[in-house]
């Protein structure tokens, strides 16, 4: 069973909460927004006491926000079975390890240097991968959620095709980081560290390629204005970065350079080690027209 479709059966297992469990949509992030520290101990206990399976989940989220903290610290583990009090001690322990205490009044960091209020620890970074055989790139931009964890948008585009997907994800910095570090395993590294407006610009870029016929995807409609604005236009792409890194010389004239790599690309065709590359894939459409006619 699922996260969501536990939460479910809690909201109707808790019907004083339910009003509130539901819209969170499975959401352990809007599950804190919603949720007074009272009421969160409560489905806390619920979750570990009924569906220890997917606690777990539930449990890495909070541990990545300060309210969820408090919530796990805080929270008995009485007459849980083995499964739910083994999560429970173990976040606490992670916790506790990170120099976060529970208090009467309240729960705070303790830790050998202060932190300086008004600095929270914000996580913005940006990914980039190397073009696929048919030019696509997939980008990450990853940022603090502010109930806690931290958003990771996947935008997969094409500077001569558009934007081709748009997704975002809600999870635990450590899940994020996990998932980053599995990017860049093995011996040949396709994703990249950049500077996270200068992916913005490229993907901005690639949005104003969208064909008529392709609209944009939804979510990245929803969030364009915040993430991709117009005043990107100027902003350097990660390709600018590089080539201005490279050097005066080998930007001093771009003509010339732009010779020079298009012949060391057709050097590598004649010699193999580019392509071949499949066809176009609108005859496809065509031929599966005339199958359907034929089967008909």
């Amino acid at each position: 069973m699922s996260l969501p479709e536990s939460l479910e059966r809690a909201a109707s297992e808790l019907p004083d909460l339910a009003d509130r469990i539901r819209p969170a949509n499975g959401d352990p992030h809007r599950l804190l927004e919603a949720l007074p520290p009272e009421a969160a101990s409560r489905l806390l206990g619920w979750i570990l006491r009924e569906e220890p399976d997917v606690g777990a989940e539930l449990v890495d989220v909070w541990s990545d926000a300060d309210e969820g903290a408090q919530i796990l610290l805080a929270a008995s583990d009485e007459g849980l079975p083995k499964a739910g009090r083994k999560l429970l001690r173990r976040a606490r322990h992670r916790l506790r390890s990170r120099g976060i205490e529970i208090e009467e009044s309240g729960w705070a960091p303790k830790s050998a240097a202060p932190r300086n209020v008004g600095e929270p620890d914000r996580w913005e970074e940006a990914r980039i991968s190397l073009p696929d055989f048919r030019g696509a790139r997939v980008g990450y931009l990853i940022e603090n959620h502010p109930a806690g964890g931290v958003r990771l948008f996947e935008v997969r585009f094409d500077e001569a095709r558009g934007i081709l997907d748009f997704k975002v994800y809600n999870a635990g910095r450590s899940r994020v980081r996990g998932f980053l570090r599995s990017l860049t395993a093995g011996s040949e590294q396709r994703i990249f560290e950049v500077e996270r407006d200068a992916l913005c610009a490229l993907v901005r870029r690639a949005s104003l390629a969208q064909p008529l016929d392709r609209p944009l995807p939804t979510a990245f409609v929803e969030w364009r204005s915040r993430l991709f604005p117009a005043d990107l236009e100027k902003q350097k792409t990660p390709g600018d970065l590089a080539r201005a890194a490279l050097g005066p010389e080998a930007g001093a004239d771009p003509d010339a350079s732009r010779s020079r790599a298009i012949e060391h690309v057709l050097t590598e065709l004649r010699e193999g080690r580019l392509g071949p590359w499949p066809p176009g894939t609108s005859w496809i459409a065509e031929w599966m027209e005339k199958g359907r006619a034929a089967a008909d």
